[in-house]
């Protein structure tokens, strides 16, 4: 077994042995994916990086190479970007994308290939497999573009086919004027322009069918947020035709969308949402334009479920540690990138990995009234935290492998604390079957296999190349709003926009989720997490968190303000009703008394505590898409869900890369 940190090319005898044994042009046939790749029609691999390759994989892998750890950064970093060529996003210096065939061969997918246009690739980030096994999406930036924009880009699993998919010529860009205001000149730029050039595409992946499209998270709506400068990015959809949509309406940042195989697709969320339950119990208000306040608000990352094609979205995991790049394994667990301490955002605490089960719930911030009560423990599994030597693993970008494993990107770090080297990270897989235990396993207890290591580079974001089965969705029906010209809003504003179409059901009475994990106390009483008594929500209250505006001639920033924009009446525990699509809203539930309904569970803990809630669903920002459906489940402690039976999401493994 060898340590993350055994740096360094292979010894050169074992360089030569493995091109030996790599053979290369004298195989007669592999596959990539389900496409037969006969000898000679693919480049043979590259003889450099064959000293890298530590193991043969089995089923083929592409990854990512890169001159430093941008990819395992969640947040976009500070900054306005007013003045060209604007803020970057997780641009790192150089990266490629490369494929670790099933046989030991690495290929260079976009280094040095050119584009139809004669460009090339400088960096790329989050590739994804198509469910078919044949094409891989990624992220990109190109060489000569001046921006250093990343936009949207697929190639074959043979190399072959690279081109870009969005942000070409018919483009339209942002869906509103975005930051970037001044040339290098220091020119004022055209709105168009800026709108065509200011905003990153990355995290794509493709829905399981060409109709389907492309789902992927983007800076298209601009925004900083309410009280800083990270531009915040949303997921959209590239339909067929090429158009696209917004999906979600985060003000912070959603990422690393993932098709999973119950048709809905997760995605991680930065709930660093602002507002709270106002003192007096009437309202609800960002917590800087009140002085007394009866919630706090959120700041915590949480894995999220969105069905593009109904607009049903809920939670599939909130556990008090960050969920990045979630991911299911073959076992029904969920895996992802988290961190051993508070996040900073920066890169410099510790990263580790760690699997939980999907609907583990155990906490709601946003509407929590008081203290929570210690729920039982659910099981959360930890991956190795220290090498053979004792030095600190960081562990990071994890995802399943065929058939029972987590492939991921790993280093050993310092003694000191610090972080490790960039060219540390290389590929490694370990069984997918950690203990259930509160401290993670030591690395010799682990099937822990080295994988690839390019010692100049970050490798990282591994994903297995296969056909995942992923079967079709039904479509849920539109709903074709006929609206006047203008509707006269709460806040008193008039509305000329499309509408979408609000299903809020189970506003009272028993949760449908609670047998999710995280649902009992320690005493074994549940749920923790219940809905509020039938009757106690009168109306619901639906609030506009607008967004940013970079329009004005003159301010460089107009932030986007807070208001209550409607109010639907709740019949027999649902409401429902046209809401705009212009701005993500929050949903909150009203008594007849004028205040936000409270209430308290039945379950207690082992100090004899009980949980109270307020009906805020603040935890998330909601879109409902126009003249569509868009379905919220109850009001229950600030999130909605699907129930346990729904909760299947593991991957299937089909004995390779083949179908």
């Amino acid at each position: 077994m060898r340590s993350p940190d055994s740096r360094g090319a292979f010894p050169r005898v074992a360089a030569l042995a493995v091109l030996a044994i790599l053979g290369f042009g004298l195989i007669s046939s592999l596959r990539f994916g389900n496409l037969a790749v006969l000898p000679g029609s693919t480049p043979p691999g590259d003889a450099h990086l064959a000293a890298f390759v530590l193991s043969r994989p089995g089923v083929p892998i592409v990854f990512t190479s890169r001159s430093d750890t941008s990819s395992f950064l969640p947040a976009a970093p500070e900054g306005e970007g007013y003045r060209f060529p604007g803020q970057p996003l997780w641009q790192a210096r150089e990266g490629r994308l490369r494929l670790l065939a099933a046989d030991g061969r690495v290929l260079e997918l976009t280094w040095g290939k050119p584009l139809p246009d004669g460009d090339t690739l400088i960096d790329v980030m989050s590739p994804s497999v198509s469910p078919d096994g044949l094409r891989i999406l990624f992220a990109g930036r190109r060489r000569d573009d001046g921006h250093g924009r990343f936009r949207i880009y697929e190639v074959g699993v043979d190399g072959r086919g690279l081109r870009q998919l969005t942000g070409g010529q018919d483009d339209p860009g942002c869906d509103a004027v975005p930051p970037l205001r001044w040339d290098a000149q220091g020119q004022k730029m055209p709105d168009e322009e800026r709108r065509k050039i200011d905003y990153d595409d990355v995290d794509p992946v493709e829905l399981n069918d060409a109709g389907r499209g492309i789902l992927f998270a983007s800076s298209r709506s601009p925004d900083l947020g309410r009280d800083h400068s990270r531009r915040s990015t949303a997921l959209w959809l590239r339909g067929a035709g090429g158009s696209a949509r917004p999906v979600s309406a985060n003000r912070n940042n959603d990422r690393w969308p993932f098709l999973l195989k119950s048709g809905y697709s997760s995605y991680t969320s930065w709930s660093r949402n602002r507002e709270v339950v106002t003192g007096d119990g009437k309202d609800i208000a960002p917590v800087l334009a009140v002085s007394h306040s009866l919630t706090r608000p959120t700041d915590q990352w949480e894995a999220l479920f969105v069905q593009i094609s109904g607009g049903h979205f809920g939670f599939m995991a909130k556990v008090g540690l960050p969920t990045w790049r979630v991911r299911p394994l073959f076992a029904n667990r969920l895996v992802f990138m988290t961190t051993k301490g508070n996040p900073r955002l920066d890169g410099s605490d510790p990263l580790t990995v760690a699997q939980v089960m999907p609907g583990s719930i155990t906490r709601s911030p946003s509407s929590t009234a008081g203290i929570p009560i210690d729920p039982e423990p659910i099981g959360i599994r930890l991956g190795p935290a220290a090498d053979a030597d004792g030095r600190p693993l960081w562990l990071a970008t994890p995802s399943a492998f065929p058939p029972d494993r987590v492939i991921l990107s790993a280093a050993s770090g310092n003694r000191d604390g610090a972080p490790p080297e960039a060219g540390r990270y290389g590929l490694f897989s370990l069984k997918d079957d950690w203990p259930e235990q509160g401290d993670p396993p030591a690395l010799a207890s682990v099937d822990w296999s080295p994988v690839f290591d390019d010692p100049d580079m970050v490798d990282a974001e591994p994903v297995a190349v296969r056909h995942r089965h992923i079967p079709p969705q039904a479509e849920s029906a539109g709903i074709v709003a006929t609206v006047p010209d203008a509707v006269r809003l709460e806040d008193g504003t008039r509305y000329g926009g499309p509408f979408g179409h609000l299903f809020a059901t189970a506003l009272g009475g028993p949760t449908m989720m609670a047998g999710l994990p995280g649902q009992r106390a320690d005493s074994g009483q549940g749920p923790i997490h219940d809905s509020p008594p039938s009757g106690l929500i009168d109306h619901l209250r639906i609030y506009a968190a607008r967004r940013d505006r970079f329009d004005d001639a003159v301010v460089p920033r107009i932030p986007g303000d807070w208001s209550l924009i409607l109010k639907l009446p709740v019949r027999d525990g649902a409401s429902s009703g046209r809401i705009p699509t212009d701005a993500p809203t929050v949903l909150a539930g009203f008594g007849r008394d004028g205040k936000i309904v409270e209430w308290g569970t039945h379950a207690k803990d082992n100090r004899g505590r009980s949980s109270r809630f307020y009906a805020f669903a603040g935890d998330h920002y909601s879109l409902a898409q126009p003249h569509a459906r868009h379905f919220c489940v109850g009001c229950h402690a600030g999130h909605s869900g699907l129930p346990p039976e729904v909760h299947q999401h593991a991957e299937r493994h089909t004995g390779g890369a083949s179908p």
